[in-house]
């Protein structure tokens, strides 16, 4: 027996141990309780809860974002699959004063975490932006009949949005993300082709991981390929993609935990102390993050092992030999898409200087194009959600996009003048 099939029994045999479980807990916590308010009751229901959340399974969350304000008047945002494929539905997201507003596509990661772990980065784009978000499909639920789904794909999809969304889009490569992106962007600057982005922003994305190696790169110098092969396992018969090769969830769960584990546990701790002194706001906010922390989709075998292929093993995009479909990438084809590469000071993940290696690859672009940032004050996560990244980090975001589709848009007025002449 497997141990992604193991770890499906498993889940099965702890159910009705959760089902009881949760119906303490409903009991214990119930306003009619007479001992609800006691000191024990509350350390008992913060037991309870605590090992509830331990074993139980985390569903991908929702978007759900509540209505803005735009001028004094609330403007519900409306949710839609723009563009639907098997591994991957563009999601839209806009509202009633955002019809000719520009258009901004979130690159999110396929590393483990749904594209639902971005809702605050998007959040602060949905009252001037069109938003699109690329919502990846967990691997599990792919039938094997639709194919295989490596990196190639993955950047072949991103062309795909982008032509569908048409010219001048505003393009944001999120984290792992960031790779593929700016081989999208690379290969639509190599054919000249009009819809490809009018700007590309990169945030603590891996593009060249030997210019300051840490921890995780240093790892991954470490152990082989063959190794990492260890990881991929068959989806098991009671899944929509029964058969089909992948990097579990569940793992890519654990590498994350492992990785500041002192951190999770303390929080988990705090936790229980938050809900037994009734601290109900802490546990919530607690609760919230998790609910989207925990909740995991596979990644197929051959994404997975491309990408550390590729960009982690063999850095193939920094030394310009990645090739998408048979075609170089070549980076240095970017001459009028504006770059932004940003960073966080304290990232422990993507160190300071990987990121904005894109810069450098990107030769041929013009200075006025380029713009690069360290945020002090933030590690990884908090380069795309948090109090300075909606202070600091989205306004800069914005204020590039906007001064760039200006400039475009100057640009392409004189160019069209100078042809009537």
């Amino acid at each position: 027996m497997t141990r992604y099939r193991l770890r499906t029994l498993v889940e099965q045999l702890l159910q009705p141990v959760h089902t009881t479980l949760n119906w303490h807990h409903r009991l214990v916590t119930h306003p009619g309780h007479p001992l609800r308010r006691t000191r024990l009751n509350r350390y008992h229901a913060a037991g309870v809860e605590s090992v509830l959340r331990l074993i139980r399974q985390y569903p991908k969350q929702a978007f759900d974002y509540e209505p803005i304000t735009v001028a004094g008047t609330p403007a519900p945002i409306v949710e839609e699959v723009a563009v639907e494929k098997p591994f991957c539905q563009l999601r839209r997201f806009h509202h009633a004063d955002t019809a000719n507003a520009p258009k901004i596509l979130f690159v999110a990661a396929m590393s483990g975490h749904h594209a639902t772990l971005s809702k605050d980065t998007l959040r602060e784009f949905l009252p001037d932006f069109d938003v699109y978000i690329t919502d990846w499909v967990d691997a599990r639920q792919v039938p094997l009949s639709e194919g295989r789904f490596g990196f190639d794909e993955y950047v072949q999809y991103l062309v795909e949005f982008l032509d569908a969304l048409g010219p001048k889009v505003h393009l944001v490569g999120l984290c792992q993300a960031a790779v593929p992106a700016l081989c999208a962007a690379a290969l639509m600057a190599e054919e000249r082709h009009p819809h490809r982005p009018r700007t590309l922003s990169l945030l603590a994305g891996p593009i060249d991981i030997r210019v300051n190696r840490n921890t995780v790169t240093k790892f991954a110098d470490r152990v082989p390929l063959a190794v990492m092969r260890l990881n991929v396992h068959k989806v098991p018969s009671r899944y929509a993609g029964a058969g089909r090769l992948v990097y579990p969830g569940y793992l890519q769960l654990g590498a994350f935990v492992s990785l500041n584990l002192r951190t999770h546990i303390g929080k988990h701790v705090q936790f229980f102390k938050d809900v037994a002194q009734g601290d109900q706001a802490a546990a919530q906010k607690h609760r919230l993050f998790y609910d989207e922390y925990n909740a995991m989709m596979d990644a197929t075998a051959e994404f997975y092992l491309e990408t550390l292929e590729r960009v982690f093993m063999d850095q193939q995009l920094a030394k310009g030999t990645l090739q998408v479909h048979g075609r170089r990438v070549d980076c240095a084809a970017l001459k009028d898409i504006a770059l932004l590469t940003l960073e966080g000071a304290q990232d422990d993940l993507v160190a300071v200087g990987v990121t904005e290696a894109a810069q450098g690859l990107c030769g041929e672009l013009p200075a006025r194009l380029r713009e690069h940032h360290v945020q002090e004050g933030v590690g990884h996560y908090g380069v795309f959600n948090g109090s300075i990244y909606k202070s600091e980090i989205a306004p800069r975001m914005q204020a590039f996009m906007r001064r760039h589709a200006a400039a475009g848009a100057k640009t392409a007025k004189l160019g069209s003048a100078v042809r009537v002449r």
